[in-house]
């Protein structure tokens, strides 16, 4: 009897676990709470609760080259780091070519899995699902869940004393979708990870000022290294791995610093990371 799966989400995780239950002779079902495939790289003007979100600006980090599904590369005019549009765009193209939309109940919410009550014996699990306000409920061999990491911000209010006291506006990232709504204000970005560069970035040709906070101190590297390459051709490779796992943790650590300084020294700017 074939093994029935089941998917909770129709990104780039869902997409490539419905593609390898099908090489594996599984039959996969994957919910979408969404109208849409494509998960996080599916850019809405607003954020939605229980889903992940982005804002209008969104670039890769990471180059087609190495982004790409092995058998599915991405146009060659597609520039090698994307706007999050050209994403969904090959999100969509990858699902209808190799015919995956079949398996997607699209506007779907999975609002239940349990464990059956003979699951010791059987491993099977009920899903309850709601969809236009009807409740359905199935049974599955397995789940997998592909919902991703980025659906809930991480807003730690308490750790901010007097924060209460404060009259402006305090929101998560997660809520930022663009830049004109704070046009003449003075503004505090705390973080200094991938989204905390883009917005304070962004904000910076908008906003009157622009603070950064950072705790500990961040890299600051180019998507464009040498020679012109990817970023992640050029760090991502056998041979980077074979240094770090075989060279004195003092050699590698002074490798990466150096390399990491190439454009600039990050201690001249109060950017240097403490752990660096």
């Amino acid at each position: 009897m074939v093994k029935k799966v089941a998917i909770i989400g129709a990104g780039i995780s869902g997409l490539a676990s419905i593609r390898s239950c099908l090489e594996e002779g599984l039959e996969p079902t994957c919910f979408e709470k969404g109208e849409d495939v494509g998960g996080l790289w599916k850019f809405s003007d607003h954020a939605e609760e229980g889903r992940a979100s982005i804002y209008q600006s969104v670039f890769t980090n990471s180059s087609k080259e190495m982004t790409c599904f092995p058998d599915f590369p991405f146009p060659d005019d597609f520039p090698n780091f994307m706007h999050n549009s050209k994403l969904q765009e090959y999100i969509t193209a990858f699902a209808k070519e190799k015919n995956l939309l079949r398996y997607i109940q699209l506007k779907t919410l999975v609002s239940s899995v349990n464990k059956r009550p003979d699951f010791s014996v059987t491993g099977q699990w009920d899903i309850i699902t709601e969809k236009d306000g009807k409740k359905e409920s199935a049974v599955f061999d397995a789940v997998m869940i592909c919902s991703g990491h980025h659906v809930y911000p991480n807003l730690p209010k308490e750790s901010f004393q007097g924060l209460q006291l404060f009259k402006g506006k305090c929101f998560h990232s997660w809520d930022y979708k663009e830049p004109g709504v704070f046009k003449g204000k003075r503004v505090l970005v705390i973080g200094l990870g991938n989204s905390g560069c883009d917005i304070a970035s962004e904000l910076s040709h908008t906003a009157e000022q622009v603070i950064v906070s950072s705790r500990s101190g961040s890299w600051v590297m180019s998507r464009v290294w040498h020679g012109g390459y990817p970023w992640d051709m050029m760090f991502i490779t056998r041979f980077e791995t074979f240094l770090n796992n075989n060279l004195p943790t003092v050699i590698s650590d002074w490798w990466y610093v150096k390399q990491m300084n190439a454009r600039f020294k990050h201690e001249n700017y109060g950017l240097m990371p403490l752990n660096g």
